[in-house]
Parts: structure tokens; sequence; C-alpha cells
């Protein structure tokens, strides 16, 4: 990973996007393009597909972190593809590949199991700065 070029990662659910993340992704992801950005992203149908697709439109290079289970995987056309490795190996290479991880949760709230949730807690625990989209827009009091 080149230190001076912006590398954003992704974790979501295979659930897709609401109507109001779709709307802040591609908010946040204008906002931070620069010249030579790069979106990583697992490969995954829902989330990590529908955002790869916005984010080539707006010019990022795209680079796949597949898993090796071939069921929910979403082919997508990447600029540069990783190895297959299992979800939690993947999960870990994007976000230590990225500068920021972008959490696209099917939840309004923290949950103790899943692999976006997995991946959050990783990156939180490694000082990844995240941003979360939640499924709807939460006022002051979190709902």
């Amino acid at each position: 990973m080149k230190k001076d070029i912006l590398h954003i990662g992704i974790t979501g659910t295979r659930s897709g996007l609401s109507e109001y993340q779709y709307a802040e992704v591609i908010k946040f992801l204008n906002s931070a393009f620069e010249p030579g950005a790069v979106f990583h992203h697992g490969d995954c149908i829902g989330v990590d597909v529908e955002v790869a697709w916005v984010a080539k439109e707006l010019g990022y290079k795209i680079v796949g972190h597949p898993p090796m289970k071939k069921e929910l995987r979403g082919y997508f056309d990447d600029d540069e593809t990783m190895p297959a490795k299992n979800y939690f190996a993947r999960n870990r290479d994007i976000v230590n590949e990225s500068f920021v991880l972008m959490v696209v949760p099917w939840q309004m709230e923290h949950q103790d199991n899943g692999g976006t949730w997995y991946t959050h807690d990783y990156a939180d625990k490694n000082d990844k700065p995240l941003v979360i989209f939640w499924p709807e827009e939460k006022n002051e009091k979190g709902a």
C-alpha cells in the first residue's frame, strides 16, 4: 500500500444498501475522492458489490479481496483481485490495507456477531478510523 494514496475499505451486509445508506455512501465517496484513490471490498453480494460499482463510477481503483467460499461471491470486475481467503482473513486484509473503513450494517446498533461487526471490531481494536452508515438516520439519542 502506497502511503501517499488514499485507501478506503468497506464491510457491510449481504442484504444490500438501504436508500439512506446509498445516498450517504455516495456523498462520502464523492467527498473523499482524490486521483489515484483505491477502494477495497470483499467481493460478496450486497454492500461490497453495490458500493464497488459506485466507487468505480467515481474513478476509484477497485481492489477485490474475495472469499474462498463461492456461494456469496459477487465476482465484481476488479482492477486488481487479491488471492481468495477465508472470510475473517480477507476482512482483516481489507482493514489492514485501508486508511479508513466504511461500515454498512443491516442493524441500527452494534451486534456481537456477524462479519460486518467482526470487521468493525477488528478495525476499532487497531485504531483504524471508522465511518458507520446506519440503515436509517439516527437522532441524538441513537434511534
